[in-house]
């Protein structure tokens, strides 16, 4: 199944950049446009001026950002402030994190090359669709920026003893970088050298299927770049499949892991329902018992998470979302109609998906009852936020229509989804906490062969 190997990271040097926090950042696409300035105000060598860099300024050629990203990654490359580790090895990670005022929880992981594989090969499983634009804009930067400058997310199944073994005896040593984030999250990173735990590492994850958890865009983007750059090669095949550029970085999690953690993800509809409030809840009632949670005027928002408390009660034994459409009640929709389900099975879909809430929520309500179509494109119909405060307000303010509140999936709901071939609608996940762009980087030099991992 999936091949790991050790590679030679590009790292901070701590000789120029004493202090990871002013340099690291959040993964691209969770940085908003405000978050993009406070990065670049932070530090002059912060890798958003890589991974989301502005257009124009100082000091690059053009006003591009991608040629701007191009000048600056080579620039701190010569100016040494990232250094190249002398021996390749496999990088432990772990951040530490709490959910809201419970105990501390950690997530320990590895990250590695993994040998590129296309989704038919069945060795790296998706679970969300992706969008054009977005595979364009990371193809792009990765032709400026000839790596991977920061990890996929993913996670593999089954039983997961042997290499905790080695990433345990991996960790007793103190970390070779740590760093705590701006939300309280400490990260942190350890090298594994050693050849005969590296050997026994990639030995025992030799017979498992990866599961990306984030990052789809990332690795498509280094599929169509393997592609491109494989076009061009005139070298024997066996040196052509040797290269870096056949290998993605990636951050790999065991599905056990107790921090493999996923958040809800709230829709927003701004596009007008065709159906009134009333008519609206008759249509639901057709699918759905509903339970109403009534608002109060002096705090709507420990109302609501009243309302998402029972949402979340339901969370193993039934199909249920919440919905808000105005005035003073958040419904509780708790599937009544099983004939949903075997019609999405009827429709070609697997048993796992047709009873995933996502999957009902985005079936019945959006499409079917709201008659908003998925258009296979990114658009603003439906905004997507974590925060469901804000979810609130933006429909009481009127600045849009509709809420509607979801539990987050389950880690063997997502793995058994992907393992079926199947793909859940756009941000259907959020894995927290992401995994911080700036700890290691994987260049791609075209002439550079990849290390073994025997």
């Amino acid at each position: 199944m999936a091949e790991i190997v050790p590679f030679r990271a590009l790292r901070y040097n701590p000789q120029f950049v004493p202090d990871l926090k002013l340099v690291v950042a959040p993964p691209y696409d969770v940085i908003s446009p405000e978050a993009q300035e406070r990065y670049h105000a932070r530090h002059p060598h912060n890798v958003v001026r890589l991974i989301l860099a502005r257009e124009g300024g100082q000091g690059a050629p053009g006003q591009d950002r991608y040629e701007r990203a191009a000048w600056t990654f080579a620039a701190w490359q010569a100016e040494g402030i990232l250094a190249r580790d002398p021996e390749p090895g496999i990088y432990v990670a772990e951040q530490e994190f709490s959910m809201g005022e419970g105990h501390r929880i950690r997530r320990r992981g590895f990250m590695s090359l993994v040998r590129l594989a296309s989704y038919d090969e069945k060795i790296v499983f998706p679970h969300e669709h992706t969008f054009a634009k977005y595979r364009e804009d990371r193809l792009r930067l990765m032709r400026a920026c000839p790596a991977n400058l920061d990890p996929v997310f993913g996670f593999y199944p089954g039983q997961d003893g042997p290499i905790r073994a080695v990433l345990d005896r991996c960790t007793e040593a103190d970390p070779q970088g740590q760093v705590t984030d701006e939300d309280g999250i400490r990260h942190r990173l350890w090298i594994l050298r050693d050849s005969a735990e590296v050997t026994s590492l990639a030995r025992a994850f030799r017979d498992r299927p990866v599961i990306i958890a984030d990052g789809h865009h990332r690795y498509e983007t280094a599929l169509n770049f393997r592609d491109e750059r494989r076009a061009r090669d005139t070298a024997p095949p066996e040196v052509q499949r040797c290269r870096l550029d056949n290998f993605v970085l990636m951050y790999l999690v065991s599905a056990g892991d107790p921090g493999l953690v996923i958040l809800p993800t709230h829709r927003v509809i701004r596009q007008r329902p065709l159906l009134a409030r009333e008519a609206l809840r008759q249509a639901l009632e057709r699918f759905f018992r509903i339970e109403a949670f009534p608002l109060d005027p002096g705090n709507p928002v420990m109302s609501l998470r009243i309302a998402l408390a029972d949402l979340h009660r339901r969370r193993r034994d039934a199909v249920a979302f919440g919905l808000y459409a105005g005035g003073r009640e958040v419904l509780v929709l708790e599937l009544a109609d099983e004939a949903v389900i075997h019609s999405l099975v009827a429709a070609g879909h697997s048993p796992e998906y047709a009873r995933m809430d996502v999957a009902i929520l985005h079936r019945v309500v959006i499409e079917q009852i709201l008659g908003i179509q998925p258009t296979g494109q990114a658009d603003d119909s439906i905004h997507y936020t974590r925060d469901e405060a804000a979810a609130l307000e933006a429909v009481a303010s009127g600045e849009a229509h509709l809420a509607l509140f979801q539990n987050p999936p389950r880690v063997e709901q997502v793995q058994a989804v992907a393992l079926a071939g199947e793909r859940m609608p756009q941000k259907s996940t959020f894995f927290y906490p992401k995994v911080l762009s700036g700890l290691v980087i994987n260049p791609l030099d075209p002439t550079e062969l990849a290390p073994t991992s025997t």
